[in-house]
This record gives C-alpha cells, sequence and structure tokens, in this order.
C-alpha cells in the first residue's frame, strides 16, 4: 500500500510541475542527496523549489534510485528547498540565494512521520520566533494565540516591542518605528496607527518582521528600525477562498467576519477580499499630579490634582482590496489595485478631579463628561507594472493616488463642584470639530539585476508629494450660544515634497562570506501653515543615508554578522499641527510645528549557533530626538502633552533566542532582550535632562504537539520597568494560552488572553516642577475563538503579493484602516 501511494504521489506530482509555466531561468543548478535516518538512500522523494518570499512553487523534481536529485537552469533569486515523501516528516531548508553559482547541498535526512497519514501539504511548522540575518521574525500563523486576536495584540507580544495608551511604539527602548504592511511604509499618527491595529484580525497576518537595520532599499525613516507586517495570501489562482468568523467576549462583545476570493483564467488573475471589525473595549485611568503653589517649590504647599476616569469605546471598520493582474507574457505583468477602509471610532469618557493640598480656586474639583466621535474614509488607486528582463534583471514601477478623508466631534463637558456649599464657577462647556484632508502623489521605480558578473544590484527612485488641510473649530458656552473661540480654533495646511534615490550591491564569495552596502539620498522640501495665526515654517533639506553589511556563515554551525545604517524620521503631520485636543479643564494634547527631524546612526552585531540559538548586539544614537514630553503652566494649573526635539538618545541593547526542544511533542521557545536607554538634553528654562535606565523583556513560548493534528500553547512574558523618553514604566506581564484544531479544510482555534487579568500599566513622570503618577487598566482579558473554511482550488501558484507606492507617506499622514 505505502509504494502505491509513493508512485500516486510521484505521478500526480510530475503532472503537476508539468502544468507550471517556465520562468526566465539562468544556466545554474541545483543538486544533492537524500537518505533515510539509516543513512539508507531514498528514491522518489519529491524535491520542491520555492519561492522565499511567497512559498510558492517554481519547480520540482524527484530522486532518482541512488537518492540524487538535480535541477537545471535555476533563475537568480531567493528560495527555500523541501522534500516531500508519504510516510516522511516534510523537509525546509533555511532561505538560500542563487547568484550566478550552481548550490550543492549537504546529504539531506528524512525522518519517519510519527502520525496519522492525512492530507498532504507542502507547508512547514515554523516556531513562534525566528531570527534570520535582517529580522527578527514573529510567526503569526505558527501560533494560535496570535492568530486569534487583532494586530494590536500580536504586536504586543513581540519580543523588545512596547505599545503605549495612545499607540506609540518602541522596540527594545527605542521609539519612532516605522511601521510596513506588505514590505512598503504606512505612515499615521500614533493614535491612527492604534485604531488600525485594533481593527485589523490577526488572522489575516502571515508574520511580522522586525528589522534593526534595513538596507538603502527601505526608506530611510524609522530611527529604531523597521516592523514589517506581512498579510497572507489565503488565497492561490484559480478558482479558491477562504471564509472566516472570529469571535470575542472580555468585558464588551467583539467580531470580525472575512471574506477572500481569487480567481485566474488564462492571462488574467482576478482577486479581492473584505473584512468588518467591530469591538467595544473599556480603560480605567488615574491621573495624580502634584504643582507648586503661585511658584513655591516648598511640597507642603503643592496643589494636587487626582484624576479618574472611565471609558467606553466602540470601533467599527469595513476594510476592502481588490484588484487584477494581466499576465501579458511569462515576462511582463501588469497590475491594477484598489483598496479602501471606512469605519468610526466613538468613545464616551467620565472624569472626575479633586483638588487636595493648597489652592485658592472657587471650586475643589470638577466632573468632565467627554464624547468623541471619530470617523474616516479612505482610499487607494496603484497601478503596477513588473517587467523581467532576464539576465538583465527586473523592473517595477509603481504609481499611486490616495485620498483621505477623516473627521471627528467632541463634546467635554466641565462641571465645578465644592465640598461643602454651591460653587459661583460657570460651567465649561466646549464643542470641537476637526477635519482633515489629505491627497497624496507617489511614483517609484525599482531595478533588481547584477554588476560585474557576479555582484548583485537594486537602484531605484521614488517621488512622493503630500497636501493636507487640517480646520479645528473650537467653540465655548456663552451667553446662551456656542461661541466660536478665535485663539483656539485653527486652520493649518501641510505640503510635502521627498524625491529619493539608492543604490544597493551585494556580494557572495563561496558559502562563507557575503557583503550588502547601500546609499540612500533623500531631498525633502515641506511648509506648513497656520492660515488662523499667518504663520509659516518652511524646510528643506537633502541627506545621505548610508548602510552596509557583512556576514559570514560557516556551515551550519556559525554565522556572524555586522551592520551599519543612518536613518531619519520627520515629524508626523499630527505631531506638526498646532491644534489642542481636551481631555478636561487642565488637561490637553498640543501639536508643535517647529519640530525638526531626528537622525540616527545605528550599529548591529549578530551571533548564531546551528541556525537555532541567535545573539544580537545593537548601538543607537539619535540626534534631535522626536519625544513626547508633560509641559506644565502653574498660573492655570494646567499640564498638556507635546513633542519635543531632545539633543541626543543612545540606546543599546542585547537579545537571545532560542528553541529547546523538550521532548519530541513540546517544544520551549525563549527570548530574552536587555537595553540601556541615556538621554542627556537641555529642557524649558535653562533644565538639564540626565536620566538613564537598564530594562529587560523575557518571553517563552510553550508549543505541545498532541495527536489528531491538535496544537496547545502556553505563553507569557515579563517587561521590567523602563524608561521611554522622560515616562518611567513600571513592569508589566501576562500569561496566555489557546489551543487549534485542523478538520480538513476548517479550521478552529481558541485563545485567552491575559488569564489571569494582571496587565496593566503605571508610569511616573518626574522632571523639573512636573511631578505625576498615571495608572492605567485597559481590557486585557479577552476569550476568542476562531472558524474558518477554505475552499475551491488550492494546488496552483498562489497571487503575487504587491505593495504600493504611497503607502511609505501614509502612516505619517494618519487613517483608520
Amino acid at each position: 500500500m505505502t509504494t502505491f501511494l509513493r508512485l500516486a504521489q510521484t505521478f500526480t506530482f510530475y503532472i503537476f510541475i508539468g502544468l507550471m509555466s517556465p520562468a526566465a531561468l539562468a544556466q545554474q543548478q541545483i543538486s544533492g542527496r537524500i537518505q533515510d535516518a539509516a543513512g539508507a538512500a531514498l528514491p522518489y522523494v519529491n524535491v520542491l523549489l520555492l519561492s522565499a518570499a511567497d512559498s510558492t512553487l517554481i519547480k520540482g523534481t524527484v530522486t532518482d534510485t541512488t537518492g540524487a536529485y538535480v535541477m537545471e537552469r535555476v533563475a537568480e533569486g531567493s528560495y527555500r528547498l523541501s522534500a516531500q515523501m508519504v510516510g516522511y516528516q516534510s523537509y525546509f531548508t533555511e532561505v538560500f540565494s542563487m547568484n550566478g553559482e550552481s548550490h550543492r547541498f549537504p546529504v539531506i535526512q528524512l525522518q519517519e512521520a510519527t502520525t496519522e497519514l492525512g492530507e498532504v501539504v507542502v507547508a512547514s511548522t515554523k516556531p513562534m520566533i525566528e531570527v534570520t540575518p535582517n529580522a527578527l521574525v514573529l510567526n503569526v500563523e505558527a501560533s494560535p494565540i496570535l492568530q486569534n486576536g487583532t494586530a494590536h495584540d500580536v504586536l504586543e507580544k513581540a519580543p523588545g516591542v512596547v505599545i503605549d495608551q495612545n499607540g506609540g511604539i518602541s522596540v527594545k527602548g527605542k521609539s519612532n518605528v516605522l511601521i510596513y504592511l506588505d514590505g512598503k511604509p504606512t505612515y499615521m499618527s500614533s493614535s491612527d496607527l492604534l485604531r488600525m491595529l485594533e481593527s485589523m484580525p490577526a488572522d489575516n497576518i502571515e508574520k511580522i518582521e522586525i528589522m534593526d537595520n534595513p538596507p538603502a532599499r527601505y526608506d530611510a525613516a524609522g530611527n529604531a528600525g523597521i516592523i514589517n507586517i506581512v498579510r497572507s495570501k489565503k488565497a492561490a489562482t484559480g478558482l479558491n477562498g477562504n471564509v472566516g468568523f472570529n469571535l470575542g467576549y472580555g468585558e464588551y462583545l467583539k467580531a470580525s467576519p472575512s471574506l477572500d476570493l481569487n480567481y485566474r483564467q488564462d492571462q488574467f488573475n482576478v482577486f479581492g477580499n473584505y473584512s468588518y471589525y467591530y469591538a467595544q473595549r473599556f480603560s480605567n485611568n488615574n491621573i495624580f499630579r502634584n504643582i507648586p503653589y503661585l511658584g513655591d517649590n516648598d511640597p507642603a504647599t503643592n496643589t494636587t490634582f487626582d484624576q479618574s476616569s472611565s471609558m467606553v469605546h466602540w470601533v467599527r471598520n469595513h476594510n476592502f482590496r481588490t484588484g487584477a493582474d494581466w499576465y501579458i507574457t511569462d515576462k511582463t505583468t501588469l497590475g491594477v489595485l484598489v483598496s479602501g477602509q471606512a469605519g468610526n471610532w466613538n468613545g464616551d469618557r467620565e472624569n472626575l478631579t479633586v483638588l487636595g493640598g493648597v489652592y485658592d480656586n472657587p471650586y475643589d474639583g470638577l466632573t468632565a463628561d467627554n464624547r468623541s466621535r471619530h470617523s474616516w474614509e479612505n482610499m487607494t488607486y496603484n497601478i503596477n507594472f513588473k517587467q523581467n528582463l532576464g539576465e538583465a534583471g527586473e523592473i517595477i514601477l509603481d504609481a499611486d493616488y490616495a485620498l483621505r478623508d477623516n473627521g471627528s466631534r467632541q463634546a467635554n463637558d466641565n462641571y465645578y463642584f465644592r465640598n461643602e456649599g454651591t460653587t459661583t464657577e460657570p460651567p465649561l462647556l466646549v464643542r470641537t470639530r476637526t477635519q482633515t484632508d489629505i491627497d497624496i502623489l507617489a511614483f517609484k521605480a525599482d531595478y533588481t539585476g547584477t554588476i560585474f558578473s557576479d555582484w548583485g544590484l537594486e537602484s531605484g527612485w521614488k517621488t512622493s508629494i503630500v497636501t493636507t488641510d487640517n480646520d479645528l473649530d473650537f467653540r465655548t458656552f456663552l451667553e446662551n450660544d456656542f461661541i466660536r473661540d478665535s485663539l483656539r480654533s485653527n486652520r493649518f495646511q501641510y505640503d510635502e515634497n521627498i524625491n529619493a534615490g539608492y543604490m544597493n550591491v551585494n556580494k557572495k564569495w563561496g558559502e562563507r562570506w557575503q557583503l550588502q552596502a547601500g546609499l540612500r539620498g533623500e531631498h525633502t522640501y515641506s511648509k506648513g501653515y497656520s492660515v488662523t495665526l499667518d504663520s509659516t515654517v518652511r524646510r528643506n533639506y537633502f541627506n545621505l543615508f548610508p548602510s552596509a553589511s557583512l556576514s559570514y556563515k560557516k556551515q551550519d554551525q556559525h554565522s556572524l554578522s555586522i551592520s551599519y545604517s543612518r536613518r531619519i524620521d520627520r515629524p508626523n503631520y499630527g505631531n506638526l499641527n498646532p491644534f489642542e485636543y481636551f481631555l478636561d479643564r487642565f488637561t490637553f494634547e498640543r501639536g508643535n510645528p517647529f519640530l525638526n527631524p531626528q537622525y540616527t546612526n545605528a550599529y548591529g552585531l549578530t551571533y548564531g549557533y546551528k541556525n537555532m540559538v541567535f545573539l544580537t548586539l545593537n548601538y543607537n544614537r539619535t540626534t534631535d530626538a522626536i519625544t513626547q514630553v508633560l509641559e506644565q503652566d502653574e498660573a492655570s494649573q494646567t499640564t498638556y502633552q507635546t513633542t519635543v526635539n531632545l539633543n541626543q538618545i543612545k540606546n543599546y541593547s542585547a537579545n537571545i533566542s532560542a528553541p529547546l526542544p523538550v521532548t519530541q511533542w513540546w517544544t520551549l521557545n525563549l527570548n530574552l532582550t536587555g537595553f540601556y536607554n541615556d538621554i542627556q538634553s537641555p529642557f524649558s528654562e535653562g533644565e538639564q535632562i540626565s536620566k538613564s535606565r537598564f530594562s529587560y523583556t523575557t518571553q517563552a513560548q510553550n508549543t505541545f504537539s498532541l495527536p489528531k493534528e491538535v496544537k496547545v500553547e502556553l505563553t507569557g512574558f515579563y517587561r521590567s520597568p523602563m524608561l521611554w523618553g522622560l515616562f518611567d514604566i513600571r513592569p508589566q506581564y501576562q500569561v496566555d494560552m489557546g489551543v487549534t484544531k485542523n478538520l480538513g479544510k476548517f479550521k478552529i482555534q481558541a485563545s485567552l488572553d491575559d488569564v489571569f487579568n494582571i496587565r496593566k500599566n503605571k508610569i511616573i513622570i518626574q522632571q523639573g516642577d512636573i511631578d505625576a503618577y498615571i495608572n492605567n487598566k485597559w481590557e486585557t482579558r479577552v476569550f476568542r475563538i476562531n472558524l474558518s473554511y477554505r475552499f475551491g482550488n488550492e494546488k496552483i501558484q498562489q497571487a503575487r503579493r504587491r505593495g504600493t507606492a504611497s503607502e511609505d507617506v501614509q502612516q505619517r499622514a494618519g487613517g483608520d484602516n
């Protein structure tokens, strides 16, 4: 029976390979031998060459009676090799490159399968955390816990990543991270990014890549590096699709249905997906502040403000993405893509502030009711052209036009009270309405090829033009009507044009040494204009951003790589906007139109042992560091959050990652990150900031592979006290668990986040005369169950994954996708 299965599998395999269209191939080959665990040759093994980018099948062959295999005419590129045979565990190599030279693999030994035979699927079981020469990879599809939440939940569990309550993200203690989607940046303000992450289902994500020192082909933005969210390609070509439904409950309900469809006929491929996300959440906050009374620095005469608030918010988001590819020839592809998001975020907050200590206010406190309504409608149109030039390389052209329409309304009602008697202070009733319109036009061209016969070359050009128009209408209640406040109302217009060019070369010497070096130049012109204040801020600058890496590998035992890059972070459009956003009479947020870009020199070293244990060391030095701070006005007793440039921040970090196979059915993955932040800068009124702290995060993932395709996962993490700009964040910890079960084309997943409901956020801010303590508890314990069903033809090449030209400016533009 086993022999019959092997022959049938081989026959089917040959038919499948024969139907595939050949690509442009170079005169190079892949070869090797395959044995069983005892060292005996294995004939009739299916050997598959898979694309490293998306695991599509490039070509294949079958071993002969001696276990040998040869693949002729393999094109240059990055691949994985897989060996498949009935009765044996599937084998996958690490990613390797073909750069004009033939590649012979060491002998591959297949291990006998220990479970019942089921449907044969070309797929690998990856650990939740992997370390590659360029990135730390979090494989979302490998974890039932990660797959069963949102993108926000996934990032919070990523090693070294911290997300604050406002959506700010840091990696290894470094803020200003650039977020990518499918290899392309998507700029957003921190609040808009938070809403986007909260509304993106995690089961739409394949993996997350965390890159400390990206090469020159990536934009120079992101001093903490790049976090690349790679979305799943659930739809193969042919007629196929996937339907899923995710249901969650903590304190409130969460739900997310989704549908993916793909159809290919001859030279045309049409695809699309739609998802809807609904969630209701809560958070409780407490802020305690000491303010010197009339400038007196004696703590005994301080005025204290004890603010407590509770908020419930709802998010609803429709997301769609549809497009078509026309494979004009084997080497020429033309594609169009349209994507859009429409949704709203509504929040109701009740706030109580009690005054204490010494004060002469005609009231002892106030209550504030805050009702916020945010909505967005965003569209992006893309046209993409790809031309394979054979041995001369490849050209990709992209053009984008994006429209963003974001509006919000806020009602803030402040009522004062006395502990005894009544107050004469009238209520402060505030109404604000904001409208932000953003147009983005972007073009880019990328070329990949070779020079000097054996040097890889990447080069390209990119232009982006962004125009924004922000209008704030601020009104207070006076004389039985809401009157426009001309001092706080504002219209702010911002225009920006960035032109960038880059060149990156790489060279491999044998199987051990590899060099990569690149240079990127960017010219930026921007103009910020406050219509209300008749004030203009212009920026016009050009910068060069070099990058380089050198790696050495001694077979599969040891690997070592060193890297360097210079990077820039421009202020996002929200931070430049001088609008004020109110929490209550004493607390608000304000933009800063005079922010400068920050610059970072980043150095890295990575050592790997047997492709299992990895140690990474990094050093970053950032000048004009863009940092969130608190400012205080003692006369008005107000405290507001804003963004400023600090002189310099130094960051030292180390990360070690190791998978530990406890038994055949139990694997333990450990990850430990330590980092030291040192902040030195002059501050307001001649004050000097000098802060430093060592911090660490540790994460453990236990995976239990049980019979009948059941996987159980138990994970936990601990974050020590850490320094985030001027904010001292106290320890955080959490334990999660999950289970997944495959039933043919059905998949069932269940998870419980923060099993013991112990996750919370505590922050201490002590700088100059600012003395504040913040406690925050949000909905962290959530049970989720996810059901999915795949249908149609799954055994044909998958649709290509494409980014767009404008995604590098859309994160800074803001939006809620």
